[in-house]
């Protein structure tokens, strides 16, 4: 089956080189270590490489991880595959459901977007490993901005108003001597609010979601387009709403809920708002 269901939201990626894990990589190696940060515009890129040429992968977790999903973010790879270390060999997802559907292993021969993604049976491991054969332009680098192992906290059944959307670069100026201004832009951030509005009951499990997200004390992740993509959903998908748009973010006021017209009984009303954070 295909990937269903609204926003979705993760745990923090489980392979980030701020936490210990490594990667190496058959060749790029001066560039592997971008693909486990958190920098949306700094990339793993191969060097000699072409479409006869697999290169790979392999990074290694801090210590041992229990995962069930697999993003690889703003690449250009058209045949690869991804495999996990079950402790003496490197073995295949199973259960795997990608962005088409259904598939028997995380193996893909003529992919076509720039993200990738993955649900499968959950596993514990130390290390992944990639092989990429083929890119999407004959015989070019092959390069990946992120990888992101992590465990799905929940999808939204319910569709919430998402509002007050921002993608921000912190604009400043200043005024100089000759009247104009100097503009200064710092790297992009974003916010979003998921707006509640007589929210009915029988989505009880958004609410507990949402709730339980405030719980946290680490960032996790947003993912606002929920795996859809093209013109069947979107007429023209902005940034925010991409595939490759999966934000680290946390719960940036409190949650004020109410009952419609006060009564008990009646459906939900709250705000959710959430800024793109670091930890």
């Amino acid at each position: 089956m295909s990937i269903g269901g609204g926003t979705k939201f993760f745990t923090r990626s489980k392979c980030l080189f701020q936490d210990g894990s490594t990667v190496v990589a058959s060749s790029g190696t001066a560039s592997a270590d971008r693909c486990l940060d958190r920098n949306p515009v700094s990339y793993w890129r191969s060097v000699g490489s072409t479409d006869a040429t697999t290169e790979e992968l392999e990074i290694t977790f801090a210590a041992a991880q229990t995962f069930d999903r697999l993003f690889v973010m703003d690449h250009n790879w058209k045949g690869f595959n991804a495999k996990y270390w079950n402790g003496s060999t490197y073995v295949d997802f199973t259960s795997v459901s990608g962005l088409s559907g259904s598939q028997a292993s995380v193996t893909e021969t003529a992919f076509s977007a720039d993200t990738s993604y993955y649900e499968f049976a959950e596993v514990t491991a130390t290390k992944i490993r990639f092989q990429i054969t083929t890119t999407q332009v004959v015989d070019a680098q092959k390069y990946a901005a992120q990888v992101i192992v992590c465990k799905e906290l929940g999808t939204l059944v319910g569709y919430p108003d998402i509002k007050d959307t921002e993608v921000s670069r912190n604009l400043r100026t200043e005024k100089m001597l000759s009247g104009r201004f100097l503009t200064f832009k710092s790297d992009s951030f974003q916010k979003v609010t998921l707006e509640f509005k007589d929210y009915p009951a029988s989505l009880s499990a958004d609410i507990d979601l949402i709730f339980s997200l405030q719980d946290m004390e680490e960032t996790f992740l947003i993912w606002i387009c929920g795996g859809r993509s093209g013109s069947q959903y979107f007429r023209k998908q902005m940034r925010g709403y991409r595939l490759k748009d999966v934000i680290p973010v946390q719960l940036i006021e409190e949650l004020k809920p109410i009952y419609s017209k006060n009564v008990y009984t009646n459906s939900v009303n709250f705000s959710a708002k959430f800024q793109e954070s670091v930890d």
